[in-house]
């Protein structure tokens, strides 16, 4: 017999879509994931969604797809979704009235305005084309801003500080997107460009035939730098497990701080608008006068007059780091004990700060702001990412245990001809194993400190089922950003151990279609272990049932008849 529980995992009519269309719009909000190439839509289909329920809840109560958009920006911190609703809002003839109520606080951060001016773009050219995009057209000569979106604009850039504004008004990122926008626009130009420095690299050659081998070798030598150092940064920056697409003028920054303060006609502040646009320093004190008779706390600077104005750029701890004053551990030292590394860049760096071979006081530091409860709930870090921390620091242990072994003798590789070594060798630091087991225990905590305030005791049996057949081991295209979860069962398992923490008594299955055994099940223990733990003990019991996808309607049948 049945538990009465599961008896809607049996029956199929129970497996509808949602009737009421603000329930079915907060759950396809709330899961949607607009910057994702693949999971199990493409981003245009969802868009597509979202258009289609938007449409229909704008004509029974506008306001709630504000409210939605505001929820999941502030409470969610999903930025991308909220973004493309106030797009969609900005647009259709019933939500504007509520525009100048929800937008301002929507929109948290300059990229903000950015995002919600280019999905303004892709939204009007879907509408105007019939949902035919074309991904070579070239959007900037055919830019649209709605005046309403243009007030709140205005609105907007004087609620925003420099530190902000500092951030996205890089000129180098701005060329950077520029130079991506016209390959794609102009494939041709990739090509060209290598032509001429080939052809560049020969003249260069043929004079330096006449000046001595002694050039020569030097200039030959460089060159082979710069080439091995390209291809280093390329591999660096090569994910495996991201989906390679063909890129659209949609699936890029096509848009700058700069266009938007243009095309949306913005005046005041009169000294932050000058500067966003690189305009020139009033030469004279009249001038000056003039120009900023509104603001009355600045003062004029005889030595700036004439020169370009611009964002001081802010000063950032990848920036302190970076600087070549003192070495790269002296940096990472001071900034951890001024506190000026964020939580989430702390996480981040637990690798590097291990290798660097800090301080006992430095890493007391660390190991505190890591478990800082207060610390950890303002961060507002998904969970994934605590796992990714763990995952590595214990494969940079393992690492280091087996570069410890003697390794054997081996016979000379064949010395290539002008090979140019060019990486120079870090200085091996020795970790003591009780620092490392503090650092994954003080994550540990962090977890249960991330888990407790967002998920209440579940009481009762609960059964979780863990599909581990071959589907789920599918790349997910996220992975860049959560590092070591690089498959969807990675990440499903994580979020189901979350789950299986908070629960009173849990029975974890792990669930496929039957192939080397007669069940399609089986039953795993964690016995209170910790999360690495867990996804080890997973590992080994996945291999015993996987196969192909196998529905969990009938992993209950064989549980429960």
């Amino acid at each position: 017999m049945i538990p009465k529980q599961f008896q809607f995992f049996l029956d199929l009519t129970c497996c509808q879509q949602r009737n009421d269309p603000k329930e079915y719009f907060f759950s396809i909000t709330a899961c949607c994931l607009l910057k994702e190439t693949k999971f199990w839509e493409t981003s245009d289909m969802s868009q597509d969604k979202l258009i289609a329920t938007m449409n229909i809840i704008a004509d029974i109560d506008p306001e709630f797809i504000f409210q939605v958009a505001y929820y999941v920006r502030n409470q969610m911190y999903i930025r991308s979704v909220s973004n493309f609703i106030l797009a969609f809002s900005a647009l259709h003839p019933k939500t504007k009235p509520y525009c100048s109520t929800y937008m301002c606080p929507t929109m948290l951060i300059p990229g903000d305005l950015i995002e919600v001016c280019q999905f303004v773009q892709l939204i009007s050219n879907k509408l105007k084309s019939n949902n035919q995009l074309n991904g070579s057209t070239n959007i900037r000569k055919q830019l649209f801003f709605p005046t309403i979106l243009q007030k709140q604009f205005r609105k907007k850039l004087t609620q925003l500080n420099i530190y902000q504004l500092g951030k996205q008004c890089s000129d180098c990122s701005r060329k950077k997107n520029i130079k991506i926008y016209q390959q794609i626009l102009n494939p041709d130009i990739k090509n060209k460009k290598r032509e001429n420095r080939l052809l560049n690299l020969k003249q260069i050659r043929e004079v330096l035939k006449y000046q001595g081998k002694d050039v020569q070798e030097q200039f030959e030598k460089r060159t082979i730098q710069r080439t091995n150092q390209r291809r280093k940064n390329m591999r660096n920056h090569k994910n495996d497990y991201i989906i390679q697409e063909n890129l659209t003028v949609f699936d890029i920054n096509f848009l700058h701080l700069k266009d938007i303060i243009k095309f949306s006609h913005v005046k005041e502040p009169r000294s932050l608008v000058m500067s966003i646009l690189g305009a020139k320093y009033p030469k004279t004190q009249e001038e000056f006068e003039k120009e900023f008779k509104g603001e009355v706390k600045l003062k004029f600077d005889p030595e700036k007059a004439g020169q370009r104005m611009q964002i001081p750029i802010p000063i950032t701890w990848d920036r302190e780091l970076s600087k070549g004053l003192n070495s790269k551990r002296q940096n990472l030292e001071d900034l951890i004990q001024k506190n000026q590394i964020p939580y989430l860049a702390l996480l981040r760096s637990l690798r590097n700060i291990l290798k660097q071979g800090l301080s006992a006081e430095a890493h007391q530091k660390v190991v505190q702001k890591l478990s800082n409860k207060q610390c950890v709930e303002n961060a507002k870090i998904f969970p994934l990412q605590f796992f990714t921390a763990f995952n590595e620091i214990d494969k940079w242990q393992t690492n280091q245990v087996k570069n410890q072994e003697p390794k054997k003798e081996r016979a000379k590789p064949y010395e290539k001809q002008k090979q140019v070594k060019i990486e120079e060798k870090e200085e091996e630091v020795t970790v003591d194993p009780q620092l490392i087991e503090s650092y994954k225990d003080t994550i540990e905590k962090a977890i249960k400190i991330v888990v407790d305030k967002n998920l209440d005791t579940i009481f009762g049996v609960t059964y979780v089922f863990f599909d581990v057949s071959a589907s789920m081991r599918s790349p997910i295209s996220g992975g860049k950003k959560y590092g070591s979860i690089n498959s969807c069962m990675d990440c499903a398992f994580v979020l189901a151990h979350l789950i299986r923490i908070k629960c009173e008594n849990c029975q974890f299955y792990l669930f496929s279609s039957p192939y080397r055994t007669e069940h399609p099940y089986t039953k795993v223990n964690f016995d209170d272990d910790t999360l690495f733990e867990g996804v080890k003990d997973k590992a080994k019991s996945y291999n015993k049932i996987i196969n192909y996808l196998y529905m969990i309607n009938h992993s209950i049948q064989f549980l429960y008849l």
